[in-house]
């Protein structure tokens, strides 16, 4: 009820006013100045209040089926899971990112979710090494068009530090393309 009340607040008042002026100027037409003021205050007052609450309740639909919407289409459906195994990983995944953006969000993968350490990147030829407690994984990026990106991922095995860093990866991806 307080965002209706806070939204009908803000519209009501400078409807109201835009009524009032139309209404008395409308009046002023038949009847004279004084009367028609007296109705253009009294049926404007009442016609942009009733216009206001019609508003208020459509932007606060609107808006409440926007949020859901959102909602239902979160990036969580990106989520890839697969079982561990003990069988080297070459993964290739395709960007919608252009190659030094890719490059950065690989490198902020690792940062962000504490993986492990970057031993070396070079962000020209596009090649990250993280060492992790576990394995060295090698991250090579290269470039497809102008705006798509190559990600070449390759560990010793699948683990859950590799599949943070895919995960991370399409997340971001994800988040741009709804930027």
């Amino acid at each position: 009820m307080k965002p209706f009340i806070n939204l009908f607040l803000s519209i009501g008042l400078p409807v109201s006013a835009l009524f009032v002026v139309a209404t008395t100027i409308y009046f002023s037409l038949n009847y004279d100045l004084s009367k028609a003021i007296k109705l253009g205050m009294l049926t404007g007052f009442l016609a942009g209040v009733g216009f206001s609450i019609v508003i208020a309740g459509i932007i606060l639909l609107i808006r409440k089926t926007r949020t859901t919407h959102n909602q239902k289409t979160e990036p969580e459906s990106t989520i890839i899971i697969q079982e561990s195994t003990n069988r080297p990983v070459d993964d290739k995944l395709l960007l919608l990112m252009d190659r030094e953006l890719a490059f950065e969000v690989a490198i902020h993968s690792t940062i962000d979710q504490n993986i492990g350490e970057v031993s070396q990147g070079d962000k020209h030829k596009g090649t990250i090494s993280i060492s992790t407690p576990e394995q060295m994984i090698d991250i090579a990026i290269s470039a497809l068009t102008k705006h798509t990106s190559q990600v070449e991922i390759k560990a010793d095995a699948y683990s859950i530090s590799v599949q943070q860093i895919i995960n991370y990866l399409k997340v971001k991806e994800h988040s741009f393309l709804q930027y």
